[in-house]
């Protein structure tokens, strides 16, 4: 039987092409149909090429509006597109033809035009938009620069010095900024369509030649370049990007517009197919993936009043993040000096920001009156629709707080625990409703940190699961759902990074430390061990009879008072600004140590250091998937990234070890005395990806989760 012809693809995204009119002017509609954000797929460019041909030949046409439909112009690129290869025309060349044209082009924007949406844009001759909109090109955060002539247009626009900010931070204007930019020509309210037909007929095409912004030149100074090369490389340190995005902005000044054009697709390309973009863009599809829990159906509790046990560090950080969402707060704690420390403390954070300018003044205003000081009679939480709690990390203590909640909680109150390491479902035993429990894990400080695990138990049920994905939502975290196992996912893989062993090997701290940072860890293990504090883990050692001050540094530490940063003395010595300087009590008792052990002072490169310290985090995490602990492998790489700062540009350290290699990750472990994970070598064996596995197996973990 002879095979079918195979169908050709239809493209994605299509052009509607309408007329209007105005004072008896003809006026062309291009309208952009790719729901629900009107990305940049195929059928959007091709359409967008053919009618703006077709309209330039048309003499009945007097000019062109180029919308979006719905609440967006357009977010962009389709980035489904990119590993698939780019079908239909070439952007680039669209936007030369469209900002060509001897018509007037008018953008009509009505919500966001990010990306290859914002370049479309700057590419017609003139902008308006509703007060609602927002212009911005975030190609950074992918690891690429606007490719489609943006590094050029953009500097003529609103000069080098302002390009290169927005686009190394890849943040949006929002209207009022754009327009007082100079990125649009009108902010108006009302059908932003109608206003642009109606200006487009006012138009006069003699005007055009000074409105194409190839047109224009920018200035760019080398202190301008020099200044922005290093303030970049510190703020987004080991990224690739920025530093193409100043190559290119310079460019803009140096030479003509088409000279430019060819530096940024020099530099655009190898950005394309090079590891960080990889990175970041799978990083951008796992964003997204991870509020996607495999066959949940249910549907989340309202969630209005929130009790929080316990106004510590994390409870007072956990308060802050609920009120700023909107909710009431009753905060309790066992003392009154206790609750009295923690307002005062909240109170502090809420005026430091302030102070610095990161919120206004009624918005903190507005959170600090969400949140109740409530005493410490549970009672008061009869009203809660979830209740949080965040005592001292101790099971006896934390069985007895979900106890007396069992009593006073209405039902169907989420109750959630903040713990960092301890058994969900011992935690809701203590109940009668072990349905209703789940883990909510924040990471310190849980006002700044973006991460939340939620922690399902045994027993929690659908509706609790739902309720606290969409609470993670709603203050703004990235939430993973993970499943009950010591540590959950950040914590217990980061507590086999090799740091320690590496220090009792030969190498002092800022060595491991510099190490990390070369991969680049904003702080090392060792400075971030100083910054959590070295007196919680040894006070527990104390408390159980097990403290080592003789052969463990860390103990050693804590018998003398040096509990980190927060009294100046730990790993490191530092300073009042919190910089660090190497300890010499540190440094002389590892020399003690290793001459009493045989051990010799060595030398590692960088890279091997990185490696000896994360490809035990790596291993961890094959064992988390063989464990069935999270339902995807991204997921692991969320929390990672977001819970320990672990280089968004390698993409966690799962995507990491697909870069460089899963046999290069097994080899490594296997020299550095580690056992690797079952799920590991099998990959290797079979010369099978993680990636591929993972699409296999992907409803299999979701099973076991």
């Amino acid at each position: 039987m002879a095979k079918k012809p195979r169908s050709k693809p239809v493209p994605k995204g299509t052009v509607h092409l309408t007329y209007a009119e105005s004072n008896g002017k003809k006026i062309a509609v291009l309208t952009m149909d790719n729901p629900p954000m009107n990305p940049l797929s195929s059928g959007i460019r091709i359409g967008l090429d053919q009618h703006v041909k077709a309209c330039v030949k048309d003499d009945s046409v007097y000019a062109m509006v180029v919308t979006g439909k719905g609440k967006a112009f357009c977010a962009g690129a389709d980035i489904s597109e990119f590993s698939g290869g780019m079908k239909g025309p070439n952007l680039p060349e669209l936007l030369n033809v469209m900002e060509a044209s001897t018509k007037p082009v008018v953008a009509a924007i009505d919500g966001v035009a990010l990306g290859g949406g914002c370049e479309v844009s700057l590419a017609c001759h003139y902008r308006i938009a509703t007060k609602a909109s927002a212009a911005g090109l975030p190609e950074v955060n992918l690891g690429l620069l606007p490719g489609a002539g943006g590094t050029q247009r953009l500097p003529r626009l609103i000069g080098a010095e302002a390009a290169i900010q927005a686009m190394c931070t890849g943040a949006p204007f929002p209207a009022p900024k754009a327009l007082k930019a100079g990125i649009f020509d009108q902010v108006i309210e009302g059908n932003v369509v109608d206003a642009a037909v109606q200006f487009a007929a006012t138009v006069n095409p003699a005007d055009l030649p000074n409105r194409r912004l190839c047109n224009r030149t920018t200035q760019c100074t080398p202190e301008i370049v020099a200044n922005a090369r290093a303030k970049w490389a510190k703020l987004r340190r080991g990224e690739t990007a920025p530093q193409s995005i100043i190559t290119c902005v310079e460019a803009s000044a140096r030479g003509t517009f088409a000279e430019g054009l060819k530096v940024e697709q020099k530099e655009f390309f190898p950005l394309l197919t090079g590891d960080q973009s990889k990175a970041m863009q799978y990083m951008f599809f796992a964003e997204r993936a991870c509020w996607k829990v495999p066959g949940l159906t249910a549907q989340p509790a309202q969630l209005n009043t929130i009790g929080i046990i316990g106004s510590g560090l994390m409870g007072g950080g956990i308060a802050m993040s609920c009120a700023e969402a909107g909710m009431k707060v009753l905060l309790l704690d066992a003392k009154p000096e206790f609750l009295e420390r923690g307002m005062k403390v909240i109170q502090k954070n809420y005026a430091t920001s302030v102070k610095r300018g990161s919120m206004p003044e009624a918005k903190a205003q507005k959170a600090l009156a969400n949140i109740v000081p409530a005493g410490g009679d549970y009672a008061v939480l009869g009203e809660c629709d979830m209740v949080i709690e965040a005592v001292f990390e101790n099971m006896n203590i934390k069985k007895e707080v979900f106890a007396k909640l069992d009593q006073v909680c209405k039902p169907g109150c989420i109750l959630a625990t903040n713990t960092s390491f301890l058994s969900i479902d011992e935690i809701a035993s203590a109940t009668r409703r072990p349905e209703d429990v789940i883990g909510c894990h924040f990471f310190s400080p849980a006002n700044v940190m973006k991460l939340l695990e939620n922690v399902r138990g045994a027993k929690t049920s659908g509706r609790t699961i739902a309720t606290a994905m969409a609470f993670g939502k709603k203050i703004g975290k990235i939430a993973v759902l993970v499943g009950n196992c010591h540590g959950f996912v950040a914590n217990r893989m980061f507590a086999k990074q090799g740091a320690t062993k590496l220090m009792y090997s030969g190498l002092y701290p800022h060595e491991i430390d510099q190490g990390a940072e070369s991969l680049g860890m904003r702080m090392g293990p060792l400075r971030m061990a100083d910054l959590v504090g070295l007196d919680l883990q040894s006070r527990e050692r104390e408390r159980a009879g097990k403290l080592d001050p003789e052969n463990d540094l860390q103990d050693f530490l804590y018998k003398k008072g040096n509990y980190g940063m927060k009294n100046g003395r730990g790993f490191f010595v530092y300073d009042e600004k919190r910089r660090a300087s190497r300890n010499p009590e540190v440094e002389g008792f590892l020399d003690g140590y290793w001459a009493r052990k045989g051990i010799s002072k060595t030398q590692l490169p960088d890279e091997e250091i990185a490696r000896r310290i994360y490809f035990p985090i790596i291993n961890e995490g094959f064992k988390l998937l063989e464990e069935g602990i999270v339902s995807r492998v991204s997921d692991i790489d969320i929390a990672c990234v977001y819970g320990y700062n672990f280089p968004r540009y390698r993409g966690g350290p799962m995507k990491y070890a697909e870069l460089i290699g899963l046999d290069e990750v097994l080899e490594g472990l296997k020299q550095y005395g580690e056992k690797p994970a079952d799920l590991l070598v099998k990959l290797v064996e079979d010369g099978t990806s993680l990636a591929k596995w993972s699409k296999k197996h992907e409803k299999e973990i979701a099973a076991k989760l």
